[in-house]
């Protein structure tokens, strides 16, 4: 019986770690996540809620088209925690399509001048 060299058992047990990890997602030009304070109307009035917008086609944002209910995120429901503020804290959101999305944005960015780098 032949016994495994060190660097065989170093490589199994990296390729074994590296099949267990999730591959990485590169962002694909031109798509975009959005992180929305929105209001649902209702009524009592207007109750307010945070959502996380995934946008295959960015510019579609800004021509107010909404993402499909497998593109949209909920990280509080209506009447169930109000807005979230983004700032300052590191918040995760789970798709229907089971990706995750982490916003990580530093408290103040709301203060920082256009363009400049805040999470």
């Amino acid at each position: 019986m032949q016994l495994p060299t060190l660097a065989t058992l170093a490589i199994a047990i990296l390729g074994a770690r590296a099949a267990s990890l999730p591959e990485p997602i590169t962002k694909r030009a031109g798509e975009g996540v959005h992180l929305a304070n929105c209001y649902q109307d209702s009524p009592l009035g207007q109750i307010p809620f945070s959502q996380m917008l995934y946008y295959a086609n960015d510019a579609q944002a800004s021509q107010n088209v909404v993402p499909s209910p497998s593109n949209q995120c909920r990280v509080t429901n209506p009447g169930q925690g109000g807005w979230k503020t983004w700032e300052g804290s590191s918040i995760s959101c789970t798709f229907p399509t089971n990706t995750y999305f982490t916003s990580n944005i530093q408290g103040g960015a709301g203060g920082f001048a256009f363009g400049q780098y805040a999470g």
